[in-house]
């Protein structure tokens, strides 16, 4: 095995984390940072312009295609998961949109034993790392590296969405990632005057320019070798069919995600002992929550046809008119080019019972897989309705002791009574927002039951058939202070030394929201703990 220089520090991943650890590790003057990144360049004009964010989701060579289950409480079905393995991990091939998540989320992180973690102290680290397009105030930042854009929302179908939420009952909400989340909204992306502000282009790169971090595509960490004292002092990763070894004189910093974290410290000895050991894996230090209380949004699409032809954007498309919405995004930075898509949307109570928004809807303002790259889309809409705090956990274990298999994944989706009950619930009040006045001159044919007008039994049961994943896994190496966690409240793995993990997996739950924004905000507050400082928490009211 080749041995490459060392480095004080060695990050596995370059994600939405790792990107952000490495650029902050390098500020501090002569300290050397090396990223390890399986998967290639993200130089790709699919990567740069928002609205081609299908084409990366189907190319096999920016992702690593992992897929879930069976699904016990989903008739046993796979889940096809995408998580980026490119340069910027996820953040270069997700929706871009930017959700905070609620103030009450990281409260409970620190009404379970992690003090630090209250929205008091996070609420700086999110102004950190935004420069809001709203303008910095109490609850914003206004110089991050991380550009955020309001989005315009300007369509006819978006206007409706807007309207018809209202008329059910919910206000309108300029600022969800203000002092208050709930209520229908125009949506905020990380979208850069036109191009995806990935953690990579915000955070990455800058580095590398500016201080000389340095990254190795194509580099995929196998394992990270301890020495005798259990301490972290390097990684064994593969790159151009050769196994290399690199040095860490201070920490490896894992920063895989949700699923790649757990795998490679249970492949380096670290995890459960009994099951290391089915593997012929040598225990360097037992540690069983990892791969544990693995969570995710469970989501369903409620569709309708539209009522009539030419309702949708992005319809029809050929040759000509994908050339025409590429030139404006080239040249002008505008256009349908410029926009996720994903351009309104909703966080509210599944009942009134709810004591505060358990439900977000993402709207999408046609019909078609477009998620998963499908560009042949119909006229209509279709609201994305995604359960924010499930109860259901699931797990990652190993299939093998090789590195090249993806370990075994399984959700548990709608395991707990309390998750089949709340989504149920929110999908008939989807439903009910659907029949609301604003919509009768685009709704057309349902693509789903009459939901409102089912019983709960018969919509679990449709639920089970179709429903998927908002595609947010996190807290499979969770921090905690207790043998339930992986992970101490500095990202320290427990059981040795030198060795953090700094990504959505050390979540003590899901947020209430999408994950890249509360990545980032974890990243920024653990690169501030391996460095030794803090920011002061600012209290603030919220709801």
């Amino acid at each position: 095995m080749r041995q490459t220089k060392s480095y004080d520090y060695v990050v596995i991943g370059s994600g939405a984390a790792g990107s952000v650890v490495a650029a902050r590790l390098s500020e501090d003057k002569g300290t050397s940072v090396l990223v390890l990144e399986a998967g290639p360049t993200d130089l790709s004009i699919y990567i740069r312009m928002p609205g081609a964010l299908g084409y990366p989701l189907m190319n096999k060579k920016w992702t690593w295609g992992f897929d879930t289950g069976p699904e016990p409480n989903m008739d046993d079905r796979e889940i096809h998961h995408v998580r980026g393995r490119i340069l910027g991990g996820s953040s270069s091939i997700n929706g871009m949109v930017y959700v905070r998540g609620n103030a009450r989320d990281f409260d409970e992180w620190a009404s379970e034993g992690l003090t630090g973690w209250s929205y008091a102290h996070c609420l700086p680290y999110f102004k950190k790392l935004e420069s809001f397009d709203g303008g910095a105030d109490a609850y914003r930042g206004g110089d991050g590296p991380v550009r955020i854009t309001s989005l315009r929302a300007e369509h006819a179908l978006y206007h409706a969405y807007l309207e018809a939420g209202q008329q059910y009952g919910l206000s309108y909400n300029k600022d969800y990632n203000g002092r208050r989340q709930e209520g229908i909204h125009r949506y905020q992306a990380n979208i850069d005057h036109g191009v995806r502000a990935s953690s990579a282009r915000a955070y990455l790169r800058p580095a590398m320019r500016q201080r000389g971090v340095e990254l190795r595509l194509n580099a995929m960490a196998t394992r990270i070798r301890f020495d005798g004292s259990g301490r972290a002092v390097g990684v064994e990763y593969e790159s151009a069919g050769t196994s290399q070894f690199v040095e860490a004189h201070k920490e490896v910093v894992v920063s895989g995600g949700a699923y790649c974290s757990p795998h490679i410290l249970m492949l380096s000895g670290v995890g459960d002992g009994d099951h290391l050991r089915e593997h012929g894996i040598d225990t360097v230090a037992h540690v069983p929550a990892v791969g544990r209380h693995l969570e995710d949004h469970p989501a369903v699409p409620i569709a309708y046809a539209a009522s009539r032809t030419g309702v949708s954007p992005a319809v029809n498309m050929n040759l000509v008119k994908m050339g025409l919405i590429g030139a404006q995004w080239l040249f002008a930075r505008r256009g349908l080019g410029a926009s996720n898509l994903w351009e309104t949307g909703a966080f509210f109570r599944s009942s009134d019972d709810a004591e505060h928004p358990d439900m977000q809807h993402e709207f999408l303002p046609m019909l078609g897989d477009f998620i998963s790259g499908d560009l042949r889309v119909t006229d209509g809409f279709q609201f994305s309705t995604c359960l924010m705090r499930p109860k259901s956990q699931g797990h990652v274990r190993l299939r093998s002791a090789d590195p090249r298999q993806h370990p075994e994944i399984v959700h548990n989706y709608l395991n707990h009574p309390e998750d089949r009950r709340i989504l149920v619930a929110g999908v008939k009040r989807t439903d009910e927002i659907a029949h609301q006045r604003a919509w009768d001159e685009f709704r057309g044919t349902p693509q789903c039951p009459s939901l409102r007008r089912l019983s709960d039994d018969e919509v679990l049961t449709w639920l089970k058939s179709v429903a998927g994943t908002q595609y947010h896994p996190s807290c499979s190496c969770r921090m905690g202070i207790g043998e339930d966690s992986a992970v101490d409240a500095e990202g320290r793995v427990h059981g040795v030394t030198g060795l953090r993990v700094v990504d959505a997996s050390v979540m003590r739950h899901v947020t209430s929201g999408n994950l890249q924004c509360p990545t980032l905000m974890v990243a920024e507050k653990l690169a501030d703990c391996i460095r030794g400082r803090t920011l002061e928490p600012e209290h603030r009211p919220s709801h």
